[in-house]
């Protein structure tokens, strides 16, 4: 049948699906004109059968012989149309659009039970778009509490507070879960430094919160310390920076939830110190929670940031509970890897 496009009820993405199948069959249609031909012939005849069975046409006997001769012709010419279609290599469902979702077309609601439901693809598209929003890069946007395996930590080596590296880390995973459940806007939420040996899975566990606060409606700003002072010195060197300073430092500022991962990295100078104290100040003043990954302890951290460190890490440790996070997740992700 030709497509019926309804533009009440398909509007955004799934009519600009709808929109490129036209495109296409007019495509097709005018480098196959026998294609257009049959198709044009079978719509007809289909929509002759289709009256002469509700008896439009002929309501004292609407089983007669015209009606099996119809659906005959019908039948041979619908062969006859596939037969082009596979002599010029033309897919069956040429005028279908090319759906993404084929529940809902691309509509992003269902209709079930009387009522409209929001598709699971309209849920998993608004989360991306605040994961993009929020700067989450892609290696972590599948990170959660729930998917988070904790047995990568080993059991056989004690941290100095007495537990193993596995009981360590299930204690900061409910911490950091259980900062998402408290989180106020309205109230005071102190943030988590977390410190932890390259591979230990800081990272992940900042994407595990990143997306548990997107589920909780909460807006972040996930920041890497050393792109955000690149991205700040970029704009010095633009006539006209669509992004300037003020603005960048004005976002990680006032983001209800500013997530900092591996603080330290940078090149320590006056220029990261400043900007540095910027953030944590202002954060400060607001009562705007951070949480902070680093590789360093606090004392070598406040040693790399030798203009104002004394009074940032003041701050912080004012600001945030201060956690330890122990093992090498990495190497055994990489050796289950390899034995995969």
């Amino acid at each position: 049948m030709p497509l019926q496009f309804n533009s009440n009820k398909y509007q955004g993405k799934a009519r600009e699906k709808y929109m490129e199948a036209e495109k296409r069959i007019d495509r097709i249609h005018r480098e196959y004109p026998d294609v257009e031909q049959a198709y044009s012939y079978l719509n007809s005849l289909k929509r002759e059968y289709k009256m002469l069975k509700v008896g439009l046409f002929n309501k004292e006997d609407p089983e007669d012989n015209s009606i099996s001769e119809l659906k005959k012709e019908i039948e041979s010419l619908e062969a006859h149309y596939h037969a082009l279609l596979k002599k010029h290599d033309i897919p069956l469902d040429y005028k279908e659009p090319d759906w993404d979702c084929e529940k809902c077309h691309d509509t992003g609601r269902i209709y079930r039970n009387n009522q409209y439901l929001i598709c699971s693809c309209a849920k998993n598209d608004l989360r991306q778009r605040k994961q993009q929003n929020g700067n989450l890069p892609r290696h972590l946007q599948n990170a959660t509490f729930a998917n988070a395996n904790l047995n990568y930590y080993e059991t056989d080596l004690m941290t100095d507070s007495g537990m193993n590296y596995r009981e360590n880390a299930q204690k900061i995973y409910s911490l950091a879960s259980s900062f998402v459940q408290k989180y106020n806007a309205d109230g005071i939420s102190r943030g988590l430094i977390i410190e932890g040996p390259i591979g230990s899975g800081k990272s992940y566990l900042l994407g595990c919160i990143a997306n548990a606060l997107i589920d909780r409606g909460i807006q972040f700003r996930y920041i890497v310390y050393s792109d955000l002072l690149q991205q700040i010195r970029s704009t010095y060197n633009q006539n006209n920076p669509e992004t300037d300073e003020k603005q960048i430092l004005s976002t990680v500022q006032q983001i209800p939830v500013l997530l900092i991962d591996d603080l330290g990295t940078e090149k320590a100078t006056e220029f990261a110190s400043s900007t540095l104290y910027q953030i944590i100040d202002r954060r400060y003043r607001e009562e705007k929670p951070i949480i902070l990954s680093t590789n360093y302890s606090i004392k070598n951290l406040k040693n790399r940031f030798p203009v104002m460190g004394e009074r940032i890490f003041q701050r912080l440790l004012e600001m945030n509970k201060y956690l330890e996070l122990a093992g090498n997740v990495r190497v055994k992700k990489i050796e289950e890897q390899q034995e995969a």
